[in-house]
């Protein structure tokens, strides 16, 4: 988060939440971003978003 100029302080309350393992999660979501994938044709997610989060981009 550092390297890429975000302060962690800002995601405390969400790091904190895995500091004993994963929280409890599951179902299913389909995201606006995965059904204009499959309509479009495009082979990976990040061609349908606006803008998609890789390793090095973090923000908008």
């Amino acid at each position: 988060m550092r390297e890429q100029g975000v302060d962690p302080a800002d995601f405390e309350f969400y790091l904190e939440s895995f500091k004993y393992g994963v929280p409890p999660h599951g179902g299913y979501g389909l995201g606006i971003d995965r059904l204009v994938k499959q309509v479009a044709g495009c082979d990976n997610v990040t061609e349908a978003i606006l803008f998609p989060r890789t390793p090095d981009r973090l923000t908008p």
